[in-house]
């Protein structure tokens, strides 16, 4: 049905007994913290989130489902992108300053709906309270220049006056709506943290539309400017960008797009928003249909954020957060199609691959949320909308009548059942290939082992637990999201490794594996990384000539090891695979990389990770890169380094 033919002799998740040849080798090392900036605990509050808000019409005769999700998969509430936009429609004109809405009718209506709607309708909500982590957003409609409001039952409208008057609007909805930290529970919904200015504007106003990159970035300084003059108590960003794809045309579109939001709206923005998607098995593109991964997780999404970085770093002198507000899988020739499992699948089994590249980020991804809504009746067209929590039984053919009206959870719950008990402190973790991503946290006496598969076919997987202290293994269980020919699959198994060498994960798949053991575990020893950007980026490759990267002020630099780590976009067929060295040293670079090869996209642009051993490294360093052929660019460059 996918090309994917899944064949596992016994029960689908087993132990298996296979070479040591066909092993790939993950060490986990129980007594080892591993910190990033400070950073060393899993935020389930900035990572496990869904696409929603307590306010959802969703959740209404949801009860039992929300509390289902909220509290017993433990998940956060992380984004509303359509309540800003609906309020500002139905707000009155200002007499006194026409094109700006009326501060009285703000505050009166901010005072309803915090003390009525939220307050008193909502109540049995205000439980969820601490739930609630929130992006809010504006929309092209009615906030970009020229708009006209357009209130409910028809009401004549008014003319908005531009950025300034629509950032007003953004900063008075803020202050008025959203109770303040220090009043009861009953005065209305927490505030949000952060606002995204305007939701993917590029798309309709500049690819599909007649406008220029600038203006949306100028509009985001003047909203912003506009924000901050009646709310202050509050992150801004943008340009909530879709699809970012910084190499076409041998890097234009990064040098019109982005780099360009950087150079003109960076210093008004407290973070960058980015949506990143995978576009499995059916895409389109320009009118063409392209069959197969046309993928972001690996070292696309790797490449993509240590582009922008970089840049930050070489610009302002740090790196500007990342605020992840969608993300996820599609698949095209499902899309806007009656529900089925296997669209569930196409889209569920990119969020864990993406999700873990977004973890070894904790110091710069403000939140990650996977774009799953509720029921979305407001994006029913033909059909329900695709990306949902709940549908209704009787979309799978199974049921008629009033069962068949009943909601029921869709597959993509199983994203946070298979997530719903991973806490702790991360510790360290190594693994022998690239395209198996390893995370590892330990809580008191349990251990979670995360295993992400970035290829198309089964790999089997040999753990090797460190550092235990002679604790003693009580029990292990597994939770294995993988795909079949019906959808996504949630096992739950218990296991023996005693008796076999290997688990088979499964093609695509991720599992946790939860090992306990009798005692708590003990993390006596500490690994921090710390990144180093290097001070130039975006060298172009030409043929047998050396591209220098010079990396300064690294401390303790003789004692550490660490990863060179090289944004590359090339055309397909040039070479992957340079030369490099480090303060005269010749490195080994590997002939593999994270993920696929990305044949369906017009160039490859990816992540070359190399390794430099312990003693190679001083506190000023220069690499040397150079490619057999001419070529494409070298887009970043940064030393990962590992201090213990």
């Amino acid at each position: 049905m996918w090309g994917i033919k899944k064949v596992i002799i016994g029960i689908f998740l087993v132990w298996s007994s296979v070479t040591f040849s066909q092993l790939i080798a993950v060490d986990v090392h129980l007594d080892t913290k591993h910190q990033i900036d400070g950073i060393s605990t899993f935020d389930r509050k900035k990572f496990i989130n869904i696409h929603a808000t307590l306010s959802d019409q969703g959740w209404q005769g949801e009860d039992g489902k929300l509390e289902y999700i909220l509290n017993d998969l433990d998940v956060y509430l992380g984004r509303d992108n359509g309540s800003m936009g609906w309020f500002m429609n139905q707000s009155k004109e200002s007499e006194e300053q026409p094109g700006f809405v009326e501060p009285t009718h703000i505050v009166n209506q901010g005072a309803f709906y915090r003390e009525q709607r939220y307050g008193v309708q909502m109540a049995d909500k205000h439980k969820y309270d601490y739930r609630l982590d929130l992006v809010v957003g504006g929309q092209e409609h009615p906030f970009w220049i020229g708009e006209t409001t357009k209130p409910f039952k028809g009401n004549p409208g008014w003319d908005i006056g531009g950025a300034k008057a629509s950032g007003d609007f953004m900063g008075r909805y803020l202050k008025n709506f959203y109770r303040n930290t220090n009043e009861p529970i009953i005065k209305g919904m927490p505030r949000p943290k952060y606002i995204e200015i305007m939701n993917e504007p590029l798309y309709e106003l500049v690819t599909t539309g007649d406008h220029q990159p600038i203006e949306i970035f100028k509009f985001h300084n003047a909203a912003a400017e506009g924000i901050r003059a009646n709310f202050n108590d509050v992150m801004i960003g943008g340009y909530t960008t879709a699809f970012p794809v910084f190499e076409e045309n041998n890097f234009q579109r990064w040098h019109n797009r982005m780099k360009l939001f950087y150079d003109t709206s960076g210093e008004h923005m407290d973070f960058i928003s980015v949506h990143l998607y995978d576009f499995n098995k059916h895409h389109y593109n320009n009118g063409k249909a392209f069959h197969g991964p046309i993928n972001h997780k690996g070292s696309r999404v790797e490449a993509t954020l240590d582009m922008m970085e970089h840049y930050s770093y070489l610009k302002f002198g740090k790196v500007k957060p990342f605020m992840i507000s969608e993300y996820g899988g599609r698949d095209h020739s499902l899309e806007w199609r009656s529900w089925s499992a296997e669209r569930d699948w196409q889209f569920v089994k990119s969020i864990s691959p993406l999700m873990l590249s977004f973890m070894q980020r904790p110091q710069t991804i403000l939140k990650s949320i996977p774009f799953i809504v509720t029921k979305a009746e407001w994006g029913r067209k033909k059909v329900p909308y695709s990306w949902r929590l709940l549908r209704q039984a009787k979309e799978d053919g199974s049921r008629k009548g009033k069962k068949g009206e009943k909601w029921v959870f869709t597959e993509l719950v199983k994203f946070y059942e298979l997530w719903s008990d991973v806490n702790g402190t991360r510790v360290k973790t190594e693994t022998s290939n690239l395209d198996i991503l390893v995370d590892t946290y330990v809580e008191e006496n349990s251990a979670y082992i995360i295993l992400s598969n970035l290829k198309m076919q089964d790999q089997n997987i040999d753990l090797n637990l460190l550092g235990m202290s002679n604790n003693i293994i009580k029990s292990i269980t597994a939770k294995h999201l993988y795909g079949d020919e019906d959808g996504p699959i949630l096992e739950h198994n218990k296991f023996n490794p005693k008796k076999d060498k290997a688990f088979v994960l499964g093609a695509e798949a991720t599992a946790i594996l939860k090992y306990t053991f009798v005692k708590p575990i003990k993390t006596t020893k500490t690994i921090t990384e710390t990144k180093y950007h290097a001070t130039t980026y975006l060298q172009e490759i030409e043929k047998g000539k050396a591209i220098h990267f010079n990396f300064e002020n690294v401390p303790n630099a003789t004692e550490s090891k660490a990863v060179l780590r090289f944004g590359i976009g090339r055309d397909h067929g040039k070479s992957l695979h340079p030369t490099v060295t480090i303060n005269g040293v010749a490195l080994k670079v590997p002939n593999n990389y994270r993920g696929d090869d990305q044949s369906l996209r017009d160039r490859f642009f990816g992540l070359l990770e190399v390794d430099v051993p312990k003693g190679i490294l001083k506190q000023k360093n220069t690499v040397s890169v150079i490619f057999p052929d001419a070529g494409g660019h070298v887009s970043s460059a940064i030393l990962q380094v590992f201090s213990q």
